[in-house]
């Protein structure tokens, strides 16, 4: 009897203990994902500022060249240099962002498998009690859920990695070529102002992909909240059952 007390009180123990952290684990994760939805805003906010002004430089420098103003071009590259700079250092903070959002996104993976073997031991004990199958199936699509949010994550950073490889590849090819109006230049000219074109493009991909991945977010954080909700009634449940 005393031994069946004993592992009683320690069940009760245990039980409480994983909802504390579970119920930790959850508020965690929603306050990861408010501020990843947040920064991305402010993000999405500026760098759509920044094509703008960046476009308008690319523009001018175009039409300096044409009008072999050497001096406005050689000043209007040194600017586009400088914010290639820019671009590349914020592809390098989203880069750092995306993998902590891999890491993330990851460890909830596997806390969605622990869920998920906690409801199966919980239902073979009861022998299939009808609300341990429903937490069951909740646990599952949780699980698949999880599973597509850490897939997509690995997809961003992938994007992220080649984007971010390519800028550094256009700002050393401009950064090392001096414009000129000799004849003898124009090609090398027009080669330049191709890749800085590419760049433009570069940065429009980028503001897609912060579209993409705030709707991600967005999109997660309701997932959450369900899952969130779906958490609290399991623990309830189980405290009535036990």
């Amino acid at each position: 009897m005393k031994k069946t007390a004993s592992f009683f009180i320690l069940f009760m123990v245990l039980f409480q203990f994983s909802g504390r952290a579970q119920g930790v684990r959850n508020m965690q994760e929603a306050g990861m994902n408010n501020k990843a939805i947040k920064v991305g805003e402010e993000q999405l906010e500026r760098d759509i500022a920044e094509l703008a002004a960046f476009k308008t430089k690319v523009k001018g420098l175009e039409t300096a060249l044409g009008t072999k103003s050497i001096e406005k071009v050689k000043t209007l590259k040194k600017d586009i240099v400088s914010d290639m700079y820019r671009e590349i250092n914020q592809s390098e903070q989203k880069l750092a962002q995306a993998k902590q959002e891999v890491v993330q996104s990851q460890a909830e993976v596997r806390s969605s498998n622990r869920e998920l073997r906690r409801s199966r031991r919980d239902r073979a004990s009861r022998d299939g009690d009808i609300g341990d199958g429903r937490d069951l199936r909740d646990d599952r699509r949780d699980k698949r859920d999880d599973q597509r949010d850490a897939a997509d994550d690995r997809m961003d950073l992938d994007k992220r990695i080649a984007l971010a490889s390519r800028q550094k590849q256009i700002m050393n090819t401009l950064e090392a070529f001096s414009f000129s109006v000799e004849p003898a230049s124009k090609e090398k000219a027009i080669a330049n102002i191709r890749i800085m074109n590419e760049f433009i493009e570069l940065m429009e991909k980028d503001i897609a992909a912060t579209k993409i991945e705030l709707a991600e977010d967005k999109a997660e954080k309701r997932e959450d909240r369900r899952e969130r909700f779906e958490d609290r009634r399991e623990r309830r449940e189980r405290k009535r059952n036990n």
